[in-house]
This record gives structure tokens, sequence and C-alpha cells, in this order.
């Protein structure tokens, strides 16, 4: 009966087998987009999840929230348009994840009223820098794919 058990072929194939499912649920459960061809651009997820409060779905600035807020919040759609026709993606990424230097140089009345989406994302992501600047430069990219 202990025969049957023996590591063969079958055995060594569902280890395989298993441990790939383990590796595809955990970069799944990560929030890491690796490809998604259903849903448009990686970082659409954590768009809606953690800017469209504000931003509204669209990027327009129309969240649920705007109205509420002190400033508007800006239409994320024209932002290659107001550049000149090219996107600003390092003051997008500065802006997004709260680079400090940026902050120096452009807010001089206050603090800004839009959250620092790095340390939240870091936190969310179990402290794995890597994880956290992918899903930052995901949703930068998602930004990029929405200008008109």
């Amino acid at each position: 009966m202990d025969s049957q058990w023996k590591k063969g072929p079958a055995i060594s194939g569902f280890k395989s087998v298993l441990q790939t499912s383990v590796l595809v649920a955990a970069i799944g459960g990560s929030g890491l987009v690796v490809a998604d061809n259903h849903k448009g651009v990686a970082g659409e997820d954590d768009f809606k999840q953690y800017c469209a409060s504000c931003h509204g779905v669209s990027g327009k600035g129309d969240g649920p929230v705007a109205p509420s807020l002190k400033n508007p919040p800006t239409d994320l759609r024209t932002l290659s348009a107001n550049n000149g026709g090219s996107f600003p993606k390092k003051h997008v990424m500065d802006v997004v994840q709260g680079n400090k230097d940026y902050d120096k140089k452009f807010r001089t009345h206050g603090p800004s009223v839009m959250p620092v989406w790095g340390n939240i994302f870091l936190d969310d992501s179990d402290g794995r820098s890597s994880i956290a600047s992918a899903r930052i430069k995901n949703v930068v990219r998602y930004i990029e794919s929405i200008q008109k």
C-alpha cells in the first residue's frame, strides 16, 4: 500500500502544478498587475479605488468628494494638453508618490489636500517597495492613457 505514494512522475507533476498555482495566487493577491487583457491599462483598478473619489472615474475631477473640497481636483484628462501636448510623467509621478523636492518647490501655500499615495501603497503592499513602486507607475500609466 505504501508503494502507491512513492514519488513518481505523477506526484512530481502535481507538485509543479501546485507550485505554479501558489505563485499565480501570490502575484494576483499582491496588487501588482502583470498583465490584464480584459480590463484597460494596468493601474485602472488602483485609480478607481484611490483616485476616483475626488477625480471621478473618468479623471475629469468630478468625483463624489470633489464638491466638498476647498480646491477642485485637477481634470487629469487634460494634463498633456496643458503641457504642450506632452504628458508630464515625472510631475505626475512626483505628485502621486509624494516627492519631497516637489513639495518644497511647488507647495508654497500649505499642505496639499491630496493624500500621498506612495506611503499608502507602501503600507498596502506590506512594506514591499518594489510592489508599491510598480503600482504607482501603473497608476501614472493609466492617467497617461486617459489623456484627451
